[in-house]
């Protein structure tokens, strides 16, 4: 059978260069709560060419992958659905107080769907085999607030090209309000970071809309990453459009109609964000993860290897309560798959799953999972209590 795609790891140490063509670059612990797929007593032995050996093996047909498509846009139909429709009921429809309370839980479990289930697929590439509708589809982050533009720069090249490297990876960068690696500066606040930073979490989706994206493009750049030239003017324009839309629709309109408004926006606003990043979070900030430095081997050869070391799946054994979470973490709960080929539907992610833990368990490969949502969040929970206590006495401050 014909491969349909394999796992390209990148061979630059650092991204440069035009990063934005909207398709992603890899294409293709003895704690209770993790599931290690070697067997005990099993040595980790990285094949050489293991990027090359899980391509080869755990890769799709083409047939497959277009049932997962039709799947993700099956998905995506429903998930517009529901968010029109809450969105109207909470807005424009003349009902009660219970009701619009109803509407807005349910719209905030729509937004969380259309970032995990569409917004993510396509901003990777994976939504459509058409680039075009990839953009168009992407774009859903900018009616959010946010700026596709920006996230394939910072998620795309600098997440996954370089995950858990610290001073590349913007995704575990959150100084100096948190501290999520060892290799990071500790501060005297941080002792209490399992405690506030659940709140952060919360107004990360009003900071992309109200200053973050401006603040990445008044310095050129996205972390180490500076912005590129090619088409940059009509992502300038779109980043403002979406911005002027997303204010029209979420508060201008809803605050003419309703003064109590802004109380349900930012309660909607937070809700969503603090819910994204735990989502985000699980697989890559906890106990099991390894953190490494830009002069570890993460790339070519090594890349396959590293994605493994650095990331978890979480697995649900609930059967009703999987298929929930897997509807709204979509495929943020298989991130090992996604990892390896951010370029497939994460419709498809499930039936990888058994193939890569498979082959990891042949080639003696570590393959870590969450064995519940519970578990991966007290994971977290205990990695960030952990790297708020001073890594020594003698540690910095500045």
């Amino acid at each position: 059978m014909a491969p349909a795609t394999q796992i390209s790891a990148p061979t630059a140490a650092r991204p440069s260069g035009n990063v934005d063509d909207g398709q992603s670059r890899a294409v293709p612990s003895t704690d209770s709560d993790v599931e290690p797929s070697c067997s005990p007593g099993q040595e980790h032995q990285p094949d050489t060419d293991v990027t090359v050996a899980l391509s080869r093996l755990i890769r799709p047909t083409k047939t497959e992958i277009a049932s997962a498509r039709r799947k993700l846009h099956l998905k995506a139909a429903t998930i517009g659905v529901v968010a029109v429709s809450s969105y109207s009921m909470l807005v424009i429809a003349p009902v009660g107080v219970a009701w619009r309370v109803v509407s807005a839980v349910v719209l905030v479990f729509a937004v969380i769907a259309i970032a995990t289930g569409v917004m993510h697929d396509a901003n990777h590439g994976a939504f459509s085999r058409s680039k075009r509708i990839n953009r168009m589809a992407g774009y859903t982050l900018d009616l959010l607030g946010g700026s596709s533009w920006l996230w394939r720069i910072k998620h795309n090249t600098l997440h996954h090209a370089n995950t858990n490297v610290v001073g590349l990876d913007t995704d575990i960068d959150q100084a100096p309000f948190a501290r999520m690696a060892p290799q990071q500066q500790w501060r005297p606040w941080h002792r209490y970071q399992h405690i506030y930073v659940w709140f952060l979490y919360g107004i990360m989706t009003l900071r992309w809309f109200l200053i973050g994206d401006f603040i990445a493009l008044a310095r050129n750049r996205v972390g180490t990453q500076t912005l590129p030239d090619n088409g940059r003017g009509h992502h300038v324009v779109a980043l403002f459009a979406g911005k002027a839309v997303h204010l029209g629709l979420a508060i201008i309109i809803p605050l003419a109609l309703h003064p109590w408004w802004a109380a349900f926006y930012l309660a909607i606003t937070w809700s969503v964000g603090v819910l994204l990043a735990v989502m985000f979070q699980l697989a890559h900030c906890v106990e099991q993860a390894a953190f490494v430095t830009s002069n570890d081997h993460v790339r070519g050869q090594h890349f396959a290897d590293h994605q493994l070391r650095t990331t978890l799946d979480v697995q649900c054994r609930v059967p009703g309560v999987r298929r929930v979470v897997q509807f709204m973490m979509g495929g943020l709960d298989f991130q090992i798959e996604h990892h390896l080929a951010p370029g497939m539907p994460h419709t498809i992610y499930p039936q990888l799953a058994r193939r890569v833990r498979a082959e990891c368990d042949a080639l003696g490969l570590p393959y870590q999972c969450h064995h519940s949502l519970t578990a991966a969040l007290r994971s977290h929970a205990r990695w960030l209590e952990h790297m708020g206590t001073p890594p020594s006495p003698e540690a910095s401050v500045l």
